[in-house]
């Protein structure tokens, strides 16, 4: 691989707090003319240095990558508390677009969200209002009507067991109950409505799907974003182009989270997928 500049810039957050982000580019110029900057949108209570394979695969394959945690996340101090709270809105208004002007390449084509989990849920939002790609992986609409009837059941005491926390504490203490890590009370009221109502109203103004080009990556035995989610998640575009993955056989373990100790499969069907879907 390449020698890689890495530098390190700070983000302002609403006035409150002072984000790092990596900035890993690529010295191929004329490289970068033909690949997206691409931005990686974490898992919930996932911190950005968990990515650090799927950084270093982007790199190799001429990619420029910028990566951050979210606010009160990861390294970034202050951490989520009572009285430091945010949600979707917040990120889709002030955290996305700060990390897209850090974009420093020539690159001929639209930033790209590689948005897993979570950061699907933000990047396909973001599209709807803005010129950008969107790569989501082990993502989907959480709407109750998009579970079978365990799924269904199990998220419904998901939602009870939040909002008995969030109210207890001001937000969520996450590692308590093996769900994120120590999460914003606005952010999983916000995620408790979608599952309730199956939209986003709450968070964007209009749901017109999106005509800009979108791939989503199921992963075969995912149980937190099985494909029916996928597929509900997919329609907020005009065009999506939707693929399953079977890793379970090479990669053990929960496959939500777990390809990201492997993520060359992922890379290789994103490769795939710009190739065949020129975009400018």
């Amino acid at each position: 691989m390449p020698l890689m500049q890495v530098s390190q810039s700070l983000i302002d957050f609403q006035g409150r707090t002072q984000i790092p982000v990596d900035l890993y580019l690529h010295p191929d110029a004329k490289t970068l003319e033909q690949q997206p900057d691409v931005i990686i949108l974490p898992a919930l209570g996932v911190p950005i240095s968990k990515y650090q394979a799927l950084i270093e695969c982007l790199l190799a394959q001429g990619f420029n990558v910028i990566a951050a945690d979210y606010p009160g996340c990861g390294r970034n101090q202050p951490l989520v508390s009572a009285t430091f709270d945010y949600g979707y809105a917040d990120l889709l208004t002030d955290f996305i677009p700060a990390l897209i002007a850090q974009i420093p390449s020539t690159s001929q084509q639209a930033p790209l969200l590689f948005g897993h989990s979570l950061g699907g849920h933000l990047a396909t939002l973001y599209a709807l209002n803005h010129q950008v790609q969107v790569v989501g992986v082990a993502t989907g609409n959480i709407g109750l009507a998009n579970w079978d009837l365990k799924g269904k059941l199990n998220i419904l005491t998901a939602v009870l067991s939040f909002k008995a926390l969030l109210w207890k504490y001001g937000y969520l203490p996450g590692a308590k109950i093996g769900f994120g890590h120590q999460e914003a009370k606005t952010l999983m009221q916000d995620w408790c409505k979608t599952v309730l109502t199956g939209h986003y109203q709450h968070i964007v103004a209009t749901e017109t799907a999106s005509d800009h080009p979108a791939l989503f990556i199921h992963l075969h035995q995912d149980q937190w974003a099985p494909l029916s989610t996928t597929l509900a998640l997919s329609r907020y575009f005009s065009h999506p182009q939707v693929e399953q993955l079977d890793l379970s056989l090479q990669i053990k373990g929960n496959q939500h989270s777990v390809w990201i100790k492997q993520p060359q499969a992922i890379v290789s069907c994103m490769q795939n997928y710009l190739k065949m879907n020129k975009y400018r």
